[in-house]
């Protein structure tokens, strides 16, 4: 249900786009300071020096943003993934390579309208595309609080790690493959 006084979203009307100048990013906000930061901050210059990749959603074709996400590749521990040394793939490694969904965050005019799972579909889609080109393991990202970690349960991400503060969470990239591709 959205929040009150929140705007009816239509997902046909929205696109998704590489982050560039065009996006009007001082409006959004999420409600988590860290992410409307990034955002706000730190996402021109994390995408000019090739850092990461951050994808921006509008609407209507205006400049708004009114979610995004960025991605990175990077590797994480085996040692801290469950059951690693029944895993053939990854016994063998002391790290296992990834793509890190750094952030993710909707606008709260637009939260609980289906805009997070939409964006997340899209990240979906660009791991696949990267798999093409490169091995990794699995679609991994650190969930910022009880809320975002419940959202990313039920969509079937699977905690890795709790050894730190915020919890680690992964959906492995052949779930993503038979998500996208249907194999």
């Amino acid at each position: 249900m959205p929040k009150p006084g929140a705007i009816r979203l239509d997902l046909t009307r929205v696109t998704i786009e590489p982050f560039s100048d065009r996006a009007v990013v001082n409006r959004f906000s999420c409600g988590q300071r860290p992410l409307d930061s990034f955002l706000k901050n730190k996402a021109k210059k994390a995408v000019t020096r090739s850092e990461h990749r951050v994808f921006c959603a509008f609407l209507d074709g205006t400049p708004n943003v009114v979610g995004y996400y960025a991605l990175q590749l990077g590797t994480d521990s085996v040692s801290e993934l469950p059951d690693a040394s029944k895993d053939n793939y990854l016994k063998n490694y002391v790290a296992f390579p990834a793509v890190n969904l750094s952030f993710l965050a909707v606008d709260e005019q637009f939260q609980r309208q289906g805009l997070g799972e939409y964006l997340l579909m899209d990240v979906f889609e660009k791991a696949a595309a990267i798999a093409e080109h490169a091995g990794y393991f699995a679609l991994t990202l650190v969930s910022m609080n009880d809320g975002s970690t419940a959202f990313y349960k039920s969509l079937k991400f699977r905690v890795y790690s709790e050894n730190t503060k915020l919890p680690k969470m992964l959906y492995p990239l052949e779930d993503i493959l038979t998500l996208v591709r249907g194999k």
